[in-house]
């Protein structure tokens, strides 16, 4: 198997649970497994850091006791997702942490539909409690956090317990409950997270201790003491308060006869350090600061027992194991360890007060014998904490979770409203607009694991995300009517008449009157034209020069849309002003649909120069469409096309008003849309040289030398598998109506006035439909693997009655663009810039392509 680890620590930080998972990892290899490690970044040892260790990007400047803090953000997944396309494939994800590294990792594997397995380590409300100076605000504030990323479904039943823990278990169960299978180290720590509200199934599996540690160990003679000698105490771990180092200190202060070595470092090594100088123990207390875990298990062999007074935070401890594993004897404070220490192996001491360590402490130093009776209490069980002994129960656990997985079936669709999920990240009047608007991809992905209906609100406004091709299909192939009201009144002042904003009768009616525009014999006019401009353009780009191929592309497809519209030469004007003003309208569409109406009305200066854009834009195509009526010509272009037409079934015939409102609709679907597929596509093909040199290859055998013309389209069937797979890749994030009357799916009665949303990204990232989602692989649409793909979850183009007209122009357009692009140059990407997806339209775009051309 390959198993992708995932933890809130560098590995060469100082931790029991960096331990522990260094172990596992360690032991999975021997056993012929394959393990890619995902960690917090460490300053400075991202250069030394093994091959397969992958820290993710933290957040500058911020740190929690010494380590960095990361965040489950757009840039990690897409790295998480890089090495997974990279490395894979991958068979299942494991967590072992709290915090971003984890989160990242939960998500990774529900976008991957992966197996999912989460060892819950620590006591974070242990934690907040002993090292927050306020630990109440800090457990809420860390709740609200994590809950941004992961709901926090589950019942929370009352405990016995403060504020500060209560918030703190919401976070440590919540984790918990997105895992299919659930490992806790200890009975006693499986016990709390069940009491805390755990529902997922659970398995007490140790950790174990590195087999090789213990081999170079085998038959290393433990030093003889001599009789009278100080008792010699071992405290190792991490310097910090949770770990009650300071009444350590106290208790060995007040026993005269013993010795105490402290091994590893935190927040408290200045604190400590002041203890032993104030009361003048330098001479028999120690700080050894940070030593290797074999240097560490050698003193703990020539120690006579290790000093281990955590009380109320560990789960199980290292350390135990470690002293368990060389058979050196131990003193602990907390009932709930001793699971961890072997009977006889230890003692437990009357309370946790210093002064009760200190009274265990002197009547050892008058029983040597009791440490004698200890060690051989512990002799049996030294090789019961080897990582081996535990390695197969956790292979079993991996095998559940990847037997059910394959056998599981989709989540069940909810039989009432109120069954529906919550998408988590909801905030106060805004809903979840600020969070899709943040990062598109990440929230719509994030959804399907929730359930096959998912609720969201935008503002006050509830919908339903339908998360499955087959509930998209049920609503967009049946009789459901749907308006679009907001998205109307968005775009009241620049389109608010077009097909796509109108409903029933009036809606089927413009279908028709516009279908005659966009017929097979038109689109072989507009393709020549198409062609020819792609040429022209890409002929005039500067050889060896630095050009940003996105603005190229909104340039290219303005052209070519609006010459599509009307040709005739009185149109240039009208074309100008589509190419002043086009590109900001289109970038305000999808910031008005997404805000409420009453925080859209704010935006003065934005509205007010919306609106004369508008205008403006308007006017110059109504005056090219009243020229069209007074010459009375057909240019072979779309605005003829529509004049001309009469609907066979009414005798109607579109107005002005009504053109005008289709040629900007089709101007802005087409636009945004097609410009930033095109870009994606160079993008993908720049980054990606196997692929570009397949490409470059068809090509030069098709097109040669010469200029691309229309007819090449059919002969460039591997570019025609980069358009498919770019359309697969880069498709909407977002599309939703507004259901006009009640509308029925999968069973589920949804009440009238409720927008019904689908997302062609989600579904076309879903493992489920397309395996390895995360890889561009134009090859999974050649001829031989095209028949593994379940065309129903294509929804690019949408479904139905909805579905785009101008789809198979779209894609003559991509196709025409590139091959004249990549026909004649070889562009280099700016190294230096790192592209981001930006929501600019419903169709994601790139933020920019910055290239040097070089001609081929």
């Amino acid at each position: 198997m390959h198993i992708a680890m995932f933890m809130d620590y560098h590995p060469t930080t100082l931790g029991g649970i960096q331990t522990a998972v260094a172990s596992l990892c360690r032991g999975l290899e021997r056993a012929g497994h394959r393990v890619t490690l995902f960690v917090a970044p460490l300053p400075g040892a991202a250069a030394d850091a093994p091959a397969d260790v992958v820290a993710l990007r933290a957040v500058g400047g911020l740190g929690v006791n010494g380590y960095a803090v990361v965040l489950p953000t757009k840039r990690n997944d897409e790295l998480v997702d890089t090495v997974f396309a990279a490395r894979g494939p991958i068979d299942l994800v494991h967590t072992h942490t709290t915090y971003g590294v984890a989160i990242a990792g939960a998500r990774a594997a529900r976008r991957h539909r992966l197996p999912l397995i989460h060892t819950a380590q620590s006591r974070d409300d242990a934690f907040i409690e002993n090292t927050s100076p306020a630990p109440y605000p800090a457990a809420l504030a860390m709740r609200a956090l994590h809950g941004r990323f992961v709901p926090h479904r589950h019942h929370m039943p009352r405990r016995p317990e403060s504020r500060a823990a209560r918030h703190a278990w919401w976070t440590i169960v919540g984790q918990a409950q997105t895992a299919d299978q659930v490992i806790a180290p200890t009975h006693h720590f499986a016990e709390l997270l069940l009491a805390h509200g755990l529902t997922q199934p659970i398995q007490v599996v140790s950790n174990g201790v590195d087999d090789e540690l213990l081999e170079t160990r085998d038959g290393a003679p433990v030093a003889e003491r001599q009789a009278g000698t100080p008792l010699r105490l071992i405290w190792s771990g991490r310097l910090s308060a949770e770990k009650r180092l300071l009444e350590s200190i106290d208790a060995v202060r007040r026993v005269e006869n013993c010795t105490l070595d402290i091994y590893g470092d935190g927040d408290l090594r200045a604190d400590a350090a002041a203890a032993i100088a104030e009361f003048r123990l330098g001479d028999r207390i120690r700080l050894h600061g940070r030593v290797t875990q074999a240097e560490c298990m050698a003193a703990m062999a020539d120690g006579d027992a290790l000093l281990f007074p955590s009380l109320g935070f560990d789960t199980q401890g290292m350390v135990l194991l470690e002293a368990v594993a060389v058979g050196l004897p131990i003193i602990y404070c907390d009932p709930a360890l001793a699971e961890s220490v072997p009977a006889e192996g230890g003692i437990r001491t009357a309370d946790p007060s210093a002064a009760s360590l200190a009274e265990t402490l002197t009547a050892l130093t008058a029983d040597r014998a009791a440490l004698t009776r200890m060690r051989a209490a512990l002799g049996p069980h030294r090789d019961s904490v080897r990582q081996s002994r535990q390695l197969e129960t956790v292979l079993a656990v991996y095998e559940k979770a990847r037997e059910n997985s394959a056998g599981s079936s989709d989540l069940p669709m909810p039989q009432s409203l109120s069954e529906i999920p919550t998408a988590p990240g909801q905030l106060p009047l805004v809903g979840h607009s600020l969070r899709a608007l943040r990062d598109a991809p990440a929230f719509v992905t994030s959804l399907s694991e929730l359930g096959p209906i998912v609720r969201i609100f935008f503002g006050q406004k509830t919908g339903y995300l339908l998360t499955t091709p087959d509930l998209v299909r049920e609503v967009g192939l049946g009789d459901a009517e749907f308006n679009r009201e907001d998205l109307r009144e968005a775009i009241k002042d620049i389109a608010g008449g077009s097909v796509n904003v109108l409903r029933g009768d009036e809606h089927k009616l413009r279908r028709r009157m516009i279908a005659p525009a966009l017929r097979q014999s038109r689109l072989a006019e507009y393709t020549k034209s198409a062609a020819d401009i792609a040429e022209t353009w890409s002929a005039g780009l500067p050889s060896g020069g630095r050009v940003n191929l996105m603005d190229e592309a909104h340039g290219l497809v303005l052209d070519t849309v609006s010459s599509t519209l009307f040709t005739a030469e009185f149109s240039d004007d009208a074309r100008r002003e589509i190419r002043d003003n086009v590109p900001w309208l289109l970038s305000q569409v999808i910031l008005r649909t997404a805000l409420p109406p009453q925080l859209r009305k704010l935006r003065f200066v934005a509205n007010r120069r919306w609106r004369t854009k508008a205008r403006h834009l308007r006017g110059a195509i109504g005056e090219v469409v009243s020229e069209y009526r007074r010459r009375d010509e057909d240019f072979n272009d779309v605005v003829s096309a529509l004049i001309r037409h009469r609907d066979s079934e009414t005798g109607a015939i579109l107005s002005d008003e009504h053109i005008i409102d289709e040629a900007i609709l089709m101007l802005a679907g087409g636009v945004g849309s097609m410009a930033s597929l095109t870009g994606w596509l160079w993008h993908e093909v720049m980054r990606r040289p196997r692929i570009a040199e397949q490409l470059y290859a068809e090509l030069d055998a098709v097109v040669g030398s010469g200029p691309v013309r229309a007819e090449h389209i059919g002969a460039l069937p591997y570019l025609k598998q980069v358009v498919a797979e770019t359309l697969r890749f880069w498709g909407p994030w977002i599309s939703a109506g507004t259901a006009d009357g009640d509308i029925t799916v999968g069973g589920l009665t949804i009440p009238d006035g409720t927008a019904i949303m689908f997302s062609p990204y989600m579904v076309q990232h879903d493992k489920r439909y397309f395996p390895n989602p995360e890889s561009f692989d134009p090859a999974r649409w050649s001829p031989e693997r095209a028949a593994d793909i379940d065309k129903k979850a294509s929804l690019s183009f949408g479904v139905g009655r909805r579905r785009c007209l101008g789809d198979h122009f779209a894609l003559l357009e991509i196709t025409l663009a590139s091959a004249a692009l990549l026909a004649r140059w070889r562009p280099t990407p700016d190294p230096t810039y790192p592209v981001r997806a930006s929501n600019r339209d419903f169709v994601l775009s790139p933020s920019a392509l910055p290239v040097t051309l070089h001609p081929r």
